[in-house]
């Protein structure tokens, strides 16, 4: 029987499947960690430098101890475009070279799927010329797809104001109470990824459920055995965001229109709701404009003698009181119309937090950010640790952490502290490659100091950017190069 080494040995069987691969001792050596945290139920800390080529050194043990152990296995993945990398590029290379018949799923948040009630929903609205081209783009693609991906379609960008039309959120997904719900992509990916030996998701779905935000993607985690996270840096700023809360011009914009198609639908005669909605819009734009015309981020408490914007939130505020009155005896009418109630009082809800001395609550940072038409409120923890403690320890499982930066020097202490995790084995690998002979750096001449721009005076959030921020510094200083004045070709 192979032993890890030899499958990523020079005559092993990635050697022979994957063109140009190169036998490396650090990733051997990490492949042989991650098989042992798995066997063991294990917690692991995992650095990899630049070139190891750690996705093999995780997929290869994961693959075998699946596939010998009967077990489950979620992998998580920073973003979107890797998540489909490793699903649709790596993932059968390695099944393929090892020869298992593993299976896999991928499953993103409901906001990646197309949803048959909305797109229903919007036949007949008020479209401007290029969403109504990108409309009949996505009808003929629903006639084509079988998972209802929205990257499958790239004749229309995953930014495309069509898309929200037609897609769901949790605010405004009916569930089980859907007409459509037998089509649902959703629940046929989530009922995919439930059968799935190894499961692909993103760290920001993964934390979705475990935040309890998502309703129904919860009965999955119970049956998993081992967790591995790649570029697990990411991992506590992300969990801080969904350990808190937020406010988003896009959810109250969203709110307004899906409550108006819902009238429409469903209460025509409720002409008090529609000049709600429209004075909701009107307040939204208002509140945008008092945070000023710059893109920025600051601290809440930044504005507190902003005359302005103290207006503006009182009448964005007093817009969500009056329509939520408007909703409340219209909810009876349609499934509709009470989830668009619903969701105003939960939008009401989280804009009292900050009108109402919400900042006062310790081991909590109040903030906002601007878009060029948008805003967004957060209310942030500034400790996660218990919480995502908490959740280890909830899931007897294993474990790993990965990533090429995840240790100050040699130093894991900041990471674990972060994510609770103090107790967990952690190693380091560094880079195959010579840097020092096989990179050339090249710095401006008027290249201007750095500097750092906190949201707040003191707290770990702060040290947390430094160290982050010397981190990265680590890696050209430790390799003392020469500066150079022109740039390779």
């Amino acid at each position: 029987m192979q032993t890890i080494v030899d499958i990523l040995g020079p005559d092993g069987p990635l050697a022979k499947h994957v063109p140009g691969f190169a036998a490396r001792s650090q990733q051997q050596d990490m492949a042989e960690a991650t098989a042992r945290a798995l066997e063991n139920n294990e917690m692991l800390i995992a650095e990899a430098g630049t070139g190891t080529g750690k996705t093999y050194a995780y997929l290869v043990p994961a693959l075998l101890y699946s596939q010998e152990c009967d077990r489950k296995v979620m992998i998580s993945t920073g973003t979107k475009n890797l998540q489909d990398q490793l699903f649709h590029r790596d993932l059968p290379t390695v099944r393929k070279a090892l020869g298992v018949s593993t299976s896999v799923a991928l499953l993103k948040g409901r906001a990646n799927y197309l949803c048959h009630h909305r797109l229903e929903k919007v036949e007949g609205q008020r479209l401007r010329p290029e969403q109504q081209d990108q409309l009949a783009r996505v009808r003929t693609w629903l006639g084509r797809t079988t998972c209802g991906d929205i990257a499958e379609l790239g004749a229309v960008p995953e930014d495309a104001p069509i898309w929200p039309k037609v897609t769901s959120t949790m605010d405004n997904c009916l569930g089980g109470e859907c007409p459509v719900y037998s089509d649902c992509f959703v629940v046929k990916a989530r009922k995919s990824a439930q059968a799935a030996d190894v499961l692909v998701v993103n760290h920001h779905l993964f934390f979705a459920d475990l935040a309890l935000r998502d309703e129904g993607f919860g009965e999955l985690l119970p049956g998993i055995n081992a967790f591995i996270f790649d570029e697990a840096h990411q991992l506590p700023d992300v969990a801080s965001t969904f350990f808190g809360s937020n406010l988003s011009a896009r959810q109250l914009n969203e709110l307004a229109r899906d409550a108006l198609v819902d009238v429409l639908t469903e209460a025509r005669d409720a002409d008090a709701v529609q000049a709600s909605i429209t004075r909701l819009e009107k307040a939204v734009r208002d509140f945008r404009l008092a945070l000023g015309n710059d893109t920025k981020r600051a601290p809440w408490a930044s504005m507190d003698d902003n005359v302005v914007l103290a207006t503006a939130t009182e009448d964005l505020l007093e817009s969500l009181v009056r329509l939520e009155s408007d909703l409340e005896p219209l909810a009876e009418r349609g499934k509709g119309l009470e989830r668009s109630w619903r969701r105003c009082l939960d939008l009401k809800a989280r804009l009292g937090q900050f009108v109402n001395g919400g900042s006062d609550e310790q081991g909590v940072i109040q903030w906002f950010e601007t878009h060029v038409r948008g805003f967004a409120l957060h209310m942030t923890p500034l400790e996660i640790s218990e919480t995502f403690r908490s959740h280890v320890d909830k899931h007897k499982s294993a474990w790993i952490f990965t990533s090429a930066t995840l240790a100050v020097g040699d130093d894991f202490t900041h990471f674990s502290r972060e994510l609770g995790i103090e107790d967990a084995h952690a190693r380091r690998w560094d880079s195959p490659f010579d840097f020092a002979k096989q990179a050339l750096l090249y710095v401006p001449a008027a290249l201007p100091p750095t500097q750092y721009t906190g949201l707040h005076d003191g707290g770990d959030r702060r040290r947390a950017t430094r160290d982050r921020g010397q981190r990265r510094s680590c890696l050209f200083s430790a390799y003392q190069l020469p500066r150079a004045e022109h740039c390779c070709p």
